[in-house]
């Protein structure tokens, strides 16, 4: 079983580098030799279909008589055949699910994978970062924003740098490894990087690593749900796909995780009708940041309304977010959605 293992770990991991494959390999064998139920229990393990209809990327929950890891409706508490997407929004959500090893609470779940004839060979598949981390607890029961100093780090992206130390007149771009950073504030490091390249036959299978660090302690992040947000392109197709959110078990009770997945799933996590007084409610008041009436829309995860002087605001895990107009060409948060219309009296 040991060398069933490492082939395992070889296999699913061949973003890293040969040194980062080494250690990791190494923390995660001892993790099985001493619990070796603690990654075989799986059942929140998958792979995120890649490929190209059409001349654009299109990322798709797997097909399991393929050969790839799709997790099942039932386990996430969803009647049989109801795909995890959220009900606000369309957004295909992927579930993953952290496990805690002696130096850091990780996971290389969800995978990125493509049959064979799905890609064009040698094409190089990148994830674009957006948004912000958001987060489920069993005391709220209510989709947020993360904690401050809560991160999920994505490790093992590559990147393409030039290379000038080479003494040549042409030099060989480097490749190095990369990370990308979400927290409740959004993303930073590396925006995009490279997950993997095309295999001859058109085919893809890599996974990165998820890391869920807190700065009082690589381990010590709240136990909760979290979600990201990614697209997918490839160099030769770079109109980007639809978004996707993953989403990931912290430490709780499968039950509870479930009540985290109907919270996007089953119901809309946003209250729309009061979404709606509330605009009504600023227009009304604040004339100058939004001069005039407007329909409401749901666009890149936000209920949102756009305005002429080109300022849009919008809500998304019970906070409002605006852009442009007076806001600036950042996307700033103005605050807890609950919080406002309260203080609106509404």
């Amino acid at each position: 079983m040991p060398n069933l293992f490492r082939n395992v770990i070889k296999n699913s991991l061949p973003a890293l580098g040969s040194n980062s494959r080494r250690v990791i390999s190494s923390i995660l064998l001892g993790a099985y030799l001493s619990h070796p139920l603690i990654l075989s229990a799986g059942e929140l393990h998958q792979h995120i279909e890649v490929k190209v209809l059409e001349g654009r990327v299109q990322a798709s929950f797997c097909n399991p008589e393929k050969g790839c890891s799709l997790v099942k409706p039932e386990t996430l508490g969803l009647p049989a055949g109801q795909m995890p997407i959220d009900q606000l929004t369309g957004t295909p959500i992927y579930v993953s699910e952290f496990s805690i090893f002696p130096d850091r609470t990780a996971i290389d779940s969800p995978g990125f994978e493509s049959i064979a004839g799905d890609m064009t060979a040698g094409d190089r598949v990148r994830y674009r970062a957006s948004g912000h981390l958001s987060y489920w607890s069993t005391d709220k029961r209510q989709w947020t924003l993360a904690p401050e100093g809560i991160q999920i780090r994505l490790a093992g992206g590559l990147d393409i740098q030039p290379n000038q130390d080479c003494g040549q007149v042409f030099c060989i771009p480097k490749t190095v490894e990369g990370f990308t950073v979400f927290n409740r504030h959004g993303v930073s490091s590396a925006t995009s990087l490279i997950v993997g390249e095309v295999r001859a036959n058109g085919s893809l299978h890599t996974h990165l690593d998820w890391i869920i660090e807190s700065d009082r302690g690589a381990s010590n992040a709240p136990a909760g749900a979290y979600m990201v947000e990614l697209q997918l392109v490839t160099e030769s197709h770079p109109v980007p796909s639809d978004s996707l959110w993953i989403m990931f078990n912290n430490g709780l009770p499968l039950a509870d995780f479930q009540q985290a997945v109907a919270g996007r799933v089953l119901q809309p996590n946003t209250d729309t009708a009061l979404a709606d007084k509330l605009f009504n409610w600023a227009e009304s008041n604040y004339p100058a940041l939004f001069p005039h009436t407007t329909a409401s829309f749901v666009a890149l995860g936000y209920y949102a309304r756009c305005y002429r002087n080109n300022a849009c605001v919008g809500i998304k895990d019970n906070h409002i977010f605006a852009t442009g107009g007076e806001f600036g060409p950042n996307i700033v948060t103005l605050g807890e959605f609950s919080v406002f219309a309260a203080q609106a009296g509404l």
